[in-house]
């Protein structure tokens, strides 16, 4: 068994429309098992670019309820039960979340029915495997531990009214990847991201006079860290690698790529990677991070074995 932890960024936009950047999604390998952290719009999409079968999936953890993250949900239960290569669940989805999964897993159930009905009509599917069977985690702490891969869910602060919120620890044989998913800088977070091989953070930024025009700009910065508190994160926390995900660049005249970086090093000297979907990191003794155009993400790939 490789001592390597696997991680590909299926999705890593905010809730815009964007071809480039589809909504947070993130396909954590290790130990023989499969999760997907998040399943954020066009994630079956961005599954079967990388070379997965939608049936390898039978775990999803859950960050929060912003729609960016889990409306992708809905896609992967019905497209996953149909019985092709790129199909073949065996069995429902099981997906952990806050307090509130018992209400998706029940509207999914409601939602689904009319393609179901077709479906076991024609005798294509077993009813069963589009069900979402939910799991509540109310508080921080482990959250998925099997075969030695453990997954640790880190509080957040992403807003007043967006509680609760989790940021996740990814472990396995010494290796670790850490995730913040959405939140404003946070004391937690840093404490508990300590030690990370790779730490990958949002991050969102406009410039003065937009927010000062715009009042429902300084709202959506409000949730999240602007890049010189993502900068302090980093030199706290020291990673092996930092990332930046979910960039935030508010509209008009957005504020560059490059601009954000060149802020965020006021405040550290290490190297800060900006994510692209379908990149994929492999954590072993170094750290290798492949942007998908390169082809090791997907060319030559084999789907993996669906779960008996």
């Amino acid at each position: 068994m490789s001592d390597t932890l696997k991680i590909t960024l299926l999705g890593t936009g905010i809730p815009n429309p964007d071809i480039n950047a589809f909504g947070t999604s993130t396909l954590i390998e290790a130990g023989g098992q499969v999760v997907m952290i998040d399943c954020g719009r066009g994630a079956v999409v961005r599954l079967a670019q990388a070379g997965y079968s939608l049936g390898c999936i039978e775990t999803i953890i859950l960050s929060h309820f912003h729609s960016d993250h889990f409306s992708g949900l809905f896609d992967l239960a019905m497209t996953g039960t149909i019985q092709q290569p790129y199909g073949n669940r065996r069995g429902p989805l099981h997906v952990f979340g806050p307090p509130g999964i018992d209400d998706i897993a029940k509207g999914a159930w409601l939602a689904t029915k009319p393609d179901r009905d077709i479906r076991v009509a024609d005798k294509e599917i077993d009813a069963e495997h589009m069900r979402i069977i939910p799991h509540v985690y109310e508080r921080e702490g482990v959250v998925f531990d099997r075969d030695g891969l453990r997954i640790i869910a880190i509080e957040v602060d992403h807003g007043e009214l967006i509680r609760p919120a989790y940021a996740f620890r990814v472990e396995y044989q010494g290796r670790v990847f850490v995730h913040s998913h959405d939140t404003r800088y946070n004391e937690n977070l840093i404490a508990q991201a300590q030690g990370a091989d790779v730490f990958i953070h949002e991050v969102a930024a406009a410039r003065p006079e937009a927010i000062a025009k715009h009042p429902r700009i300084k709202v959506a910065i409000d949730h999240h860290a602007t890049p010189q508190e993502v900068g302090r994160v980093f030199a706290q926390t020291r990673p092996r690698l930092a990332m930046l995900t979910h960039m935030v660049l508010l509209p008009p005249d957005p504020p560059s790529v490059g601009e954000v970086l060149a802020e965020i090093s006021t405040e550290y000297d290490g190297v800060v990677v900006a994510a692209e979907d379908l990149m994929t990191i492999e954590i072993g003794p170094g750290v290798s991070v492949i942007p998908f155009r390169t082809g090791a993400s997907g060319v030559g790939h084999k789907p993996l074995k669906n779960r008996p």
